[in-house]
């Protein structure tokens, strides 16, 4: 992994979300009910570990920004920032814009759970840092090229949360792969959205202000 992220310093696309049903959408909580509740955005991505949505809600613009372990929500008369780092369910990571980094392993032990003949592998994350509970993803991924494949989420008491299938790849360094398509599902198979990306832009030199936590 550290081989294959090496060389990308920043990315940023034009974000589209199809929501399918809001019905479907609702009770999903922070993160995936908020990200496709958006009618579209902007999606920053700053190496190691500095994701920034800037979208629209209904006409209200509303930013995430995430810098490590904190994260911000900022919109109309709202700010809030809340450090994240026991609270994996309400982090974002890699995985939540399309691509799998080391950072992965810094932050959950991972494990194999099986490989496939055709060099997919089905990986366990379970979070280092929060509740010992059931709280896990498992990630299917394409050995051969770092493609991701599918993601599932489960809450703590085991039952899946979501479930993100990935397609139509874009390079962001030589040997690391973008999903520039992710459809999502709820744990009944229900459709929640699909997220698209346009325009996407490899080390685009993004300022570090963009990732501030003291902007207002």
């Amino acid at each position: 992994m550290k081989a294959a992220e090496k060389g990308l310093k920043d990315w940023k696309a034009d974000m589209v979300i199809t929501e399918a049903n809001k019905k479907n959408v609702s009770g999903m909580g922070e993160g995936y009910g908020d990200i496709l509740k958006l009618d579209k955005a902007l999606v920053f991505y700053k190496a190691p570990d500095q994701i920034r949505y800037d979208g629209y809600a209904e006409g209200i613009k509303v930013t995430y920004v995430q810098s490590g372990y904190t994260k911000l929500v900022l919109a109309t008369m709202i700010k809030h920032k809340e450090n994240v780092k026991n609270a994996p369910g309400k982090r974002f990571d890699s995985l939540d814009i399309g691509f799998i980094s080391s950072k992965l392993w810094r932050d959950n032990n991972v494990s194999i759970v099986s490989t496939q003949k055709n060099g997919v592998v089905k990986l366990k994350l379970d979070p280092k840092f929060g509740d010992n509970d059931k709280r896990h993803d498992l990630v299917w991924l394409d050995t051969k090229s770092l493609r991701l494949i599918k993601r599932e989420k489960y809450r703590g008491n085991g039952e899946m949360r979501t479930r993100t299938v990935y397609s139509n790849y874009e390079k962001l360094t030589g040997g690391l792969p973008l999903a520039t398509n992710a459809d999502l599902y709820n744990g009944s198979g229900k459709e929640l959205g699909s997220v698209k990306y346009k325009n996407v832009k490899v080390n685009a030199g993004l300022n570090g202000s963009l990732f501030s936590l003291s902007q207002k």
